[in-house]
């Protein structure tokens, strides 16, 4: 099953927040939020079960999008 553009626009909300700068971090996580919030509008879930059903496939999108892989501990987060 094709991945929804909206799980891509979350996952690639969540990449950018795990992987910036300090300094870029409150405007990530806004885009996040707002990515997250678009997706429970689309899907008809409540955030946290969203987030849940959706965590094991954003290893799968890095890699599908080439992406570096993240630390385990990006930046003490």
């Amino acid at each position: 099953m094709a991945r929804p553009e909206y799980i891509a626009r979350i996952h690639a909300a969540k990449y950018d927040l795990r992987f910036c700068g300090r300094a870029e971090k409150p405007e990530m996580l806004r885009r996040y939020k707002a990515a997250l919030a678009e997706a429970c509008r689309i899907s008809g879930y409540a955030a946290p079960e969203l987030e849940a059903a959706i965590a094991r496939d954003f290893g799968e999108w890095v890699k599908q999008e080439r992406l570096p892989k993240l630390p385990l501990n990006p930046r003490g987060i």
